[in-house]
């Protein structure tokens, strides 16, 4: 962040993130409430089936696709998409429905803005921006210790990806096909709609493209842990989402640009 430059592009991707994010929740809702197929599924599979559709792998695998394909100047948008709205969005609202279709545990809403506001890397992307924006200049040291440490993040991620996939329960995602849709084409079609519709352009427009097409995120399988929804079907959702996207990401980027 304190390398990055500050432009509307700050404001416009974590609200074009956000914006994507809701719409998706909206849409997997009407899905699964509408369609005569689906209606009928256990509360923890709808559970799992919304938080599938809106929450995106945007750090442990968009960090290092869109670093390794567009450079390591377009790292912040990952960062802002997920730290600014995807990440907030899934600990409030995400473990509302969570607890909600879950085990029904009691969630407040101090609790979950407590848990927002005490995620280290927030503070980090507050720090970075505030010394940009007062023009302190940061040590040349500082900066290369900092993108040294950095680099460890890109095979921990990909590594915490793997630790997730399973592929036990292939079989049950015949009701995960909306859900799966809805993260991997029409998530990126709204991510460039919208983007668009805020003056965001070029590569960095790319760049929210690539963050609105990524596979279900992995943090999800946690909330679903906690809160008693259909663990196996969230792993299944991870792993099948993820071997997709090599397939559906190349597809999304060459129709949209």
């Amino acid at each position: 962040m304190a390398s990055s430059q500050i432009d509307r592009n700050f404001i416009a991707i974590p609200l074009a993130a956000g914006v994507v994010v809701v719409a998706s929740l909206a849409m997997a809702f009407a899905a699964y409430k509408l369609l005569p197929w689906f209606k009928d599924i256990s509360r923890p599979a709808f559970g799992v089936m919304m938080l599938s559709a809106a929450f995106g792998n945007v750090m442990y695998l968009g960090l290092p696709v869109i670093t390794e394909t567009l450079g390591q100047k377009y790292g912040h948008v990952p960062v802002l998409y997920d730290l600014l709205a995807s990440t907030p969005i899934l600990l409030t609202i995400g473990v509302f429905i969570a607890a909600r279709y879950g085990s029904g545990k009691a969630v407040s809403l101090g609790a979950s803005l407590k848990r927002v506001f005490k995620l280290p890397p927030l503070w980090g992307v507050a720090a970075g921006v505030a010394v940009k924006l007062a023009g302190v200049t940061v040590p040349v040291v500082v900066l290369d210790t900092t993108m040294m440490m950095g680099k460890a993040v890109v095979p921990i991620m990909i590594f915490t990806v793997g630790l997730a996939l399973d592929f036990n329960e292939i079989k049950r995602l015949l009701v995960a096909m909306p859900a799966l849709a809805i993260k991997l084409l029409l998530a990126p079609m709204m991510a460039w709609w919208v983007g668009s519709k805020l003056g965001i352009s070029g590569a960095t427009l790319q760049a929210v493209v690539i963050e609105g097409a990524m596979p279900v995120m992995v943090l999800s399988l946690v909330i679903a842990d906690e809160f008693e929804l259909d663990v196996p079907l969230a792993a299944a959702c991870i792993t099948v989402s993820t071997v997709a996207l090599f397939f559906t990401m190349p597809m999304m980027m060459k129709l949209l640009f």
